[in-house]
């Protein structure tokens, strides 16, 4: 499971956060609280409703004007009790941002800023509408929703969410698959020079074919080293061009690096007596600037698109 990257969040936040705090008033205010039922069961079966349209919905519960929770919470499908790190009924919410803002504000709908939930540890948005009860009283409706679920709602990534375990699954044994080449590849180099150390024999045609396996091991396996950390185990935006742009010129650094060793590598066997190498080995020094120009110029015109 990829790790939550909250800071990607909190940027999405930022960068939606008009049409996040119109969307969530559209949907506490839908509800009119004051003609709504409070029993457990009435506000189970709203945020059951509530998710089956929106799935980032969490929790649902009323408190008073003095902060202390009148119902117990109701929890979306996806919040199971066990999940759930306090009590509901009777906890006192008068320190908590929503209810604070809420109070504070003249009118009726209130959406807070993101914060860490203390019932699911994760974070969440809270949307608060203020009603009058049957009684005269003044109470407070109020609606978690899980942050992540609610970015990845708002771009559209519901079904790539719902796929990308089998996607990590397959990146991450290829990955692997890489690397244990390369490990073959760094062995194969260490008992080539472990001959050439004690038997002394073609002690420089077997060197240079330590450094071409040691270099072609460190190509691949930086090569399944980048693809592990982009694909398995960092968060990836692939709706920001800086996310591709990253993984482009990791890849290519990578290529250019194996190739310019391996152009030298060749240049140097040309000195040594054998000259048939040498028009290769020219040839590829160019390809390898010819790619660095290239990833330069790709970067340098991808940057204000970040």
């Amino acid at each position: 499971m990829t790790p939550r990257n909250y800071l990607y969040l909190l940027k999405k936040y930022d960068e939606y956060q008009a049409q996040i705090e119109r969307l969530l008033e559209s949907i506490v205010t839908s509800l009119a609280p004051a003609k709504m039922d409070t029993s457990h069961e009435h506000l189970n079966t709203v945020v059951k409703r509530l998710h089956e349209s929106y799935p980032f919905v969490e929790l649902l519960y009323c408190i008073n004007d003095k902060g202390a929770q009148i119902t117990e919470s109701a929890a979306s499908p996806t919040v199971p009790d066990p999940k759930r790190r306090e009590p509901g009924l009777g906890s006192d919410r008068s320190n908590r941002v929503y209810y604070t803002r809420a109070s504070e504000n003249v009118a009726a709908a209130t959406v807070t800023q993101p914060y860490l939930s203390s019932a699911t540890h994760q974070l969440a948005i809270s949307a608060v509408q203020r009603f009058i009860d049957n009684n005269g009283n003044t109470c407070y409706l109020v609606i978690n929703f899980n942050l992540e679920k609610l970015i990845t709602f708002l771009n559209g990534d519901s079904l790539r969410r719902v796929v990308h375990p089998f996607f990590q699954v397959v990146y991450g044994i290829i990955g692997v698959m890489l690397v244990i080449v390369s490990s073959l590849l760094l062995y194969s180099a260490g008992t080539s020079l472990f001959d050439m150390v004690y038997e002394h024999t073609n002690t420089a045609t077997q060197a240079f074919q330590s450094v071409i396996l040691v270099t072609l091991g460190l190509a691949i396996f930086d090569l399944g080293k980048t693809i592990l950390e982009e694909e398995v185990l960092l968060h990836k935006d692939i709706h920001h061009t800086g996310s591709t742009r990253r993984t482009i010129s990791r890849f290519m650094s990578a290529i250019v690096i194996a190739v310019s060793i391996e152009s030298l590598l060749l240049m140097f066997k040309s000195l040594l007596g054998d000259a048939t190498h040498l028009n290769s080995a020219v040839f590829m020094l160019i390809a390898a600037v010819a790619l660095l120009v290239g990833l330069g110029a790709y970067l340098r015109l991808t940057k204000d698109q970040e």
